[in-house]
């Protein structure tokens, strides 16, 4: 007979499409998953996976089992979200960040709220991918974001504003460039439809890509080593008291922040405390992310 821990193994493998995927996800090696596997398909005298060059690909057997294994964990999760929200406020609290959030102001909000919930098991999820509210990745998200799901519950807390940036040095160094005679260099993002943003072209149409990131904190590393400008929100760059904004540009929009959580958790002490203080101390600091009105 299978059970939850073996079912959740199979449903695993089947998402991630490999062995080593899966193990990632549960926390475990290479090998461990692909022993366990082994043995259960051993123990039970199925094959749930044909090993293909390019993945697993799950048998017959293995669709049934994933598709029983979906409609336990969404029973697992759904009594999860009803305990958590009958809760009181004590217990553990995941909330998830983009890294360039987690700044020295997000900080002292952190340390301002434990001084006030000395009890609570606090989990800071710094991560780019946008969890699963929804799979009780985490309880509360912190997102940057256009369009968030209309599946979840929150609000936006903050406008933001981006500039060009780049050191003082390369904009004497490129001064010619900066008016059109030359290469301008620029740091892109993977996140862009295109390695330079049509609307940087339309800006600077002599601009040539230096480097590609995935990742605002490490394409402010280079702009900050004068490889590059880039486009950044104005809490990233125009903070920095080693770059400045390019001469003759302007603010322009960028997403805002929102915090959001899973609709069945809006109501659950834990987390709506959090919701309202998180949402009052980014809404407090507007004009940080904002960013000047010239």
């Amino acid at each position: 007979m299978l059970d939850w821990n073996d079912l959740r193994l199979i449903l695993e493998i089947a998402r991630a499409g490999s062995l080593s995927g899966a193990a990632r996800k549960m926390g475990v090696n290479h090998a461990t998953v692909s022993r366990q596997l082994q043995r259960l398909e051993t123990s039970s005298a199925r094959r749930f996976f044909e090993r293909m060059p390019d993945g697993m690909i799950p048998t017959a057997d293995g669709e049934v089992a994933v598709a029983r294994a979906e409609t336990m964990e969404a029973e697992v999760l759904a009594l999860d979200l009803d305990l958590t929200a009958r809760a009181p406020g004590s217990g553990v609290l995941r909330v998830t960040v983009p890294p360039l959030m987690a700044d020295a102001a997000f900080a002292r909000d952190i340390a301002l709220w434990r001084d006030t919930h000395p009890n609570v098991d606090l989990h800071l999820l710094g991560d780019n991918r946008i969890l699963d509210l929804h799979r009780r990745e985490a309880d509360v998200a912190i997102r940057i974001q256009r369009h968030p799901s209309e599946s979840l519950w929150g609000r936006k807390v903050a406008n933001q504003r981006a500039g060009y940036y780049a050191t003082p040095a390369f904009v004497e160094r490129h001064a010619a460039a900066l008016a059109g005679d030359g290469p301008l260099p620029l740091v892109g993002f993977t996140a862009w439809d295109r390695p330079i943003a049509p609307s940087i072209l339309e800006r600077f149409p002599n601009t040539v890509l230096a480097a590609l990131c995935d990742d605002m904190i490490a394409a402010r590393s280079l702009v900050r080593e004068g490889i590059a400008f880039t486009r950044m929100p104005h809490f990233i760059g125009g903070t920095d008291p080693a770059l400045v904004r390019l001469p003759g540009t302007e603010m322009s929009s960028y997403a805002p922040i929102w915090v959001l959580t899973h609709p069945d958790l809006r109501r659950a002490p834990l987390v709506a405390g959090f919701l309202r203080f998180i949402a009052e101390r980014f809404s407090g600091r507007a004009a940080y992310y904002a960013g000047p009105d010239d």
